[in-house]
């Protein structure tokens, strides 16, 4: 029997009897499919409201106002089962304004399919990524995974 060291924090018996207790715990109650990609997710999604937050808080000098007209966003969100994509929809100077996060983050060409042709950007290594001037009307977004990996994903047809 080895006798207790103060000076050693775990020794082999308690990495033996964590490794024990680690096994029963994945076979009586295992961590769900996708959950560390959905936690990642709404962490971002926490940090982006933060930062928005941080916008409202700014002080705007009153030059700077044009007037009392407001200004409409609406977010959307897609899951599909390689990943979750979420787009705020807002006016733009000539047309709409897409703000996108595709989670879990990588990086992806991002098409925007519509009757008049298609346009292409490509998200960060974080998964954001921005289409301005699209002109109103039916649009589709296209992902693909920039190292090629993974299917490509499709949204249904929305009205910008």
């Amino acid at each position: 029997m080895s006798e207790y060291s103060p000076d050693e924090v775990m020794d082999a018996r308690d990495r033996e009897l964590l490794t024990h207790l680690g096994r029963v715990v994945q076979q009586v109650d295992p961590v769900p499919d996708g959950l560390a990609e959905r936690s990642l997710f709404a962490l971002t999604l926490a940090d982006l409201q933060a930062e928005m937050v941080e916008l409202v808080r700014m002080e705007t000098p009153e030059l700077a106002l044009r007037g009392e007209e407001t200004v409409t966003a609406r977010t959307i969100t897609f899951t599909a089962d390689p990943c979750t994509v979420m787009i705020t929809v807002s006016p733009g100077e000539a047309g709409v304004r897409i703000d996108g996060w595709v989670a879990p983050a990588m990086r992806c060409t991002v098409d925007v399919l519509r009757p008049e042709g298609e346009v292409r950007t490509e998200s960060d290594d974080e998964g954001c990524f921005v289409i301005e001037d699209l002109p109103r009307g039916p649009a589709s977004l296209v992902l693909r995974r920039t190292d090629g990996t993974g299917p490509a994903v499709s949204t249904p047809v929305i009205e910008l």
